[in-house]
């Protein structure tokens, strides 16, 4: 048998979340391969809303202003209605997905996920990425220094190896990598079969001149929204227990039900792509990790798409895991730090699922969807401080500077060039500090452990200077203070005021945050 090609990582799914994984595994300099069955990037539009915190990420990947140039404004109301031809179309409340001013320089973009992945793709095989559509899992074996899985040239038929070092199942809620972990996933389960029909048609003679984004449909139980000027997707329920299958919606069948939606019994319908399954469900999987297999995105966690949070949870599902990958990886920390990656994102999973299914249910949530998208807290080993009992979510119009918590954006100026403190966060660990003395024992700890510490001071002549005036406050400290944030923007560890020993209180603190794989030697 053939020689197994060798990776760093292999990832099973190519869709939104593994290309995500694939481009910031990239930005760590991390080779990976990409297996995906299909034959290329999503041509439903799926997932829209990216959220200010997913949009900070991709901005790091250098990707801002390409998503928001593929993006659309969301333009016109939420509906109900019989048909959309009704004279009396009723508008009902959605909540404000925006991020209020002074949270992120990131902002919200409604980008459809059929646009996304293309820019995702491109980006991340410019990072090195080897992505191979076409291409599925057929079965791997985990052994203690590396998994070895067999994949399948779908076209040719052709069955390879490949050997990586870790493997990560972004294969959907199907996922055939949880499956074979014997994962188990618990939650309220699936809340119904959906059938989504994308076409082209010109509604005008129904909507007559008013301005609809969503219509929700009493006449065939499902919702239409706009894509486009004159693109449109119409998502219905069917009912498996009935005997209903979604080889039943031929084209014919699409047709009519799209005709009774709109009211309009002669539309001219041009049907744009096949006709796609998908079900609304609530489920959690019972851990994300086996040894050196995660899971990630739908394959973890799936939840009802009223809020807009399952792709963005996957998203940031896969830069948790990629700085950690990345860092043991290139040897710089030990194995150990990637036992993290189910206890940072279990819980937050779990609270999108609350989240998503309160609002399918038309029920109150304790908490806005600023905070529920914004907001989240970590509690895992590797911070230090933390206090346990605390929520998993903070205000962030009111941040704290808490280990746990996502680091505060402030408006900074250098030398006349505005930026943000999100701008100082990316691959190294970033100590934020008044202090001269803070600010020298980050070089000296970062040469004892080999861990990249950037060290900024705020306020200093020559340096960082806060524009806001809220520097040292919003993170909780006095000006002679420091905070130790890692590669995700996330709080490790603070100090509220100065040290005597400044170089061993953070080592202390980088040795449980970063796990270094080199011992710190004292001179």
């Amino acid at each position: 048998m053939k020689v197994p090609e060798q990776t760093p990582v292999l990832i099973v799914g190519g869709s939104l979340v593994g290309l995500s994984l694939s481009l910031f595994l990239g930005q760590f300099d991390v080779p990976c391969i990409v297996v995906e069955r299909h034959r290329g990037t999503a041509i439903h539009p799926r997932a829209r809303g990216i959220t200010a915190r997913s949009m900070e990420l991709y901005g790091k990947a250098g990707l801002t202003e390409r998503i928001h140039d593929a993006g659309a404004e969301q333009v016109g109301t939420f509906v109900r209605a019989r048909t959309l031809s009704d004279e009396n179309l009723v508008e009902i409340g959605t909540p404000d997905m925006r991020t209020p001013p002074g949270i992120s320089p990131a902002r919200l973009c409604a980008c459809d996920q059929d646009r996304l992945e293309p820019i995702l793709l491109d980006q991340a095989t410019r990072f090195g990425a080897d992505v191979r559509f076409g291409t599925e899992l057929v079965e791997f074996d985990e052994g203690p220094d590396a998994v070895t899985a067999t994949v399948l040239d779908r076209a040719s038929g052709t069955s390879r190896r490949i050997r990586a070092r870790y493997l990560v199942g972004a294969d959907g809620t199907h996922s055939g990598v949880r499956e074979r972990l014997g994962i188990a996933r618990h939650g309220p389960g699936v809340f119904e079969d959906v059938i989504s029909m994308l076409f082209k048609a010109d509604l005008e003679p129904a909507l007559r001149g008013r301005t609809v984004f969503a219509c929700f449909l009493a006449s065939v139980g499902g919702v239409l929204v706009r894509r486009d000027s004159d693109v449109w997707q119409l998502g219905v329920q069917y009912h498996p227990e009935k005997g209903e299958r979604p080889e039943d919606f031929t084209p014919a069948e699409c047709v009519r039900r799209i005709r009774s939606a709109t009211g309009l019994p002669e539309l001219d319908v041009d049907l744009v792509a096949e006709p796609a399954a998908w079900q609304v469900a609530g489920l959690v999987a019972e851990k994300f990790q086996s040894d050196r297999v995660f899971l990630a995105g739908d394959a973890a966690h799936v939840s009802s798409p009223r809020g807009g949070l399952g792709g963005n949870t996957g998203i940031q599902d896969a830069h948790n895991l990629a700085w950690k990958l990345s860092y043991v990886l290139r040897g710089l920390s030990e194995p150990s730090l990637l036992s993290s990656y189910t206890a940072e994102r279990r819980p937050i999973a779990e609270l999108n699922l609350h989240y998503s299914v309160a609002r399918l249910r038309g029920e109150l949530f304790e908490e806005d969807y600023t905070t529920v998208s914004m907001g989240h807290r970590y509690h895992s080993d590797l911070i230090t401080g933390a206090d346990p009992g605390q929520d998993v979510l903070e205000d962030p119009r009111k941040p704290t500077g808490e280990p746990g918590t996502r680091a505060a954006h402030l408006p900074l100026d250098r030398a006349g060039d505005a930026l943000s403190t999100q701008d100082l966060f990316g691959t190294d660990f970033v100590l934020l500090t008044g202090s001269g003395r803070w600010a020298g024992a980050a070089g000296t700890v970062s040469e004892q452990t080999g861990i990249p510490v950037a060290a900024h001071r705020l306020g200093a002549p020559g340096e960082l200077r806060d524009t806001s005036g809220r520097w040292p406050e919003a993170y909780g400290i006095a000006p002679e203070g420091a905070v130790l944030v890692r590669p995700d923007g996330f709080i490790a560890w603070r100090s509220l005021g100065p040290a005597g020993d400044p170089a061993t209180v953070l080592a202390e603190a980088l040795a449980r945050a970063a796990r270094p794989a080199h011992r710190i030697s004292r001179r």
